[in-house]
Parts: C-alpha cells; sequence; structure tokens
C-alpha cells in the first residue's frame, strides 16, 4: 500500500483545522496529540501487525528513537557519544514489524536496532510556535537536520504551525533546507481585527 497519499491528506485535514479553529490550541503538547488522534482514527494507520515473536502492534508511533546521534546544542551528526533524536511521529513499514523480532521494532536500545531504508514509511516533525521566540531558529535547524539524515524513512515532514501575537519572525533564516523533506510552513494571525493565513510550501526542489 502506498501511504503517501493519505498521510498528505490527513495533513491538509490539519491544516484545514488549525485554520478554523486556531485558538483550541494552548501548546505545542495539545497540539502533538490532536495529531495523533487524526491519523490514529484512520485504520490504515492503527491496524495491528505481528512481529516475528508474535508481539502485536500498530504503525503508528510518537516519539520514536532517531538510529543517529546528535549534538543538538552544535547540530551535528556524532557518531558513538551524543544522545539519539526522537521524531515526533513516526509510521512503521508493516514489513518491518513483520519481518524483526519486537526489541528490533521497538528500537528502544540502540545495540538492536535495524538501520533499514524502508523501515519507516515516514516521520513528521512539529513545530508549534506561540511566541516569536527566538530559540525557535535553533530547534528548526535541529529538525531539519535530524529528518536530513534519517535513511530509515522513506518520506519526511516538517510542520510549523504559529498563532502568536507581534511581528513574524522569519524561522527559516540560514536554515539548509533538505531537498527529501517536504516542509510546510502555516500561520495564522489577526489584522485589523481580521484573521489573516499563510500557508506556504518550502519544500526544496533539486536544482533550485
Amino acid at each position: 500500500m502506498d501511504y503517501k497519499p493519505l498521510i498528505d491528506k490527513t495533513i491538509e485535514s490539519l491544516i484545514n483545522q488549525f485554520h478554523r479553529k486556531p485558538h483550541n490550541f494552548f501548546n505545542e503538547h495539545e497540539f502533538h496529540a490532536y495529531c495523533y488522534h487524526r491519523f490514529y482514527r484512520q485504520k490504515e494507520f492503527s491496524k495491528q501487525y505481528t512481529t516475528l515473536d508474535g508481539r502485536k502492534t500498530n504503525i503508528l508511533k510518537p516519539e520514536y528513537p532517531s538510529i543517529k546521534r546528535f549534538s543538538r546544542e552544535r547540530l551535528e551528526v556524532l557518531r558513538k557519544e551524543g544522545s539519539r533524536g526522537h521524531y515526533d511521529l513516526a509510521f512503521l513499514n508493516p514489513k518491518f514489524i513483520q519481518n524483526f523480532k519486537y526489541y528490533v521494532v521497538r528500537n528502544k536500545n540502540i545495540t538492536y536496532s535495524h538501520d533499514g531504508p524502508d523501515n519507516l514509511i515516514a516521520v513528521i516533525e512539529f513545530k508549534y510556535v506561540t511566541s516569536h521566540d527566538c530559540n525557535f531558529n535553533h530547534e528548526v535547524k535541529y529538525d531539519l537536520l535530524k529528518l536530513g539524515v534519517a535513511n530509515e524513512a522513506k518520506n519526511k515532514y516538517f510542520l510549523m504551525f504559529v498563532n502568536a501575537p507581534g511581528k513574524e519572525r522569519d524561522y527559516f533564516k540560514e536554515v539548509t533546507i533538505p531537498v527529501d523533506v517536504n516542509i510546510r510552513y502555516v500561520r495564522i494571525w489577526e489584522e485589523n481585527g481580521k484573521k489573516m493565513f499563510k500557508d506556504i510550501d518550502k519544500t526544496k526542489v533539486k536544482g533550485d
């Protein structure tokens, strides 16, 4: 099954919901929970598959560990030292679940991790901005670094939603955008009592 069209359609529904009811979300945690709910309610993402040793699980996993290690502060990929990242939302390949034992699929202990190119159908990183904090620029760089080297994922998404008063910041200033990461920047604000909306696809096309 090709899951990408369904993932893309669900992302569009998230954007539409944010446009319609932006003040439903007080913080990023609440926004993450809502996004998980929108995906999980679809049978394709909640369907159970059985690991090689007989454990059943679904493909949708929040905070799923990366294979690579990073220095979050220095924005570097590291070999042995450093901490693994976590994807806000990962979609496991059913074949990955069925062909490996549970402890490999869970990917909790890096000793047993499997660095296969088709382990994950997709990974998503979310940013939900409620105040124009300069620290978000660093976090954007880190998330895009993490996605750029996520060789275990076939499709990669970075979704940034902004509902913050005041002057807009350029959160992508001096940011290297990987060519295989799908990026959406969605902002809502009020101007003279009127709701304003911006939706930009910042995906970099090869050759740009």
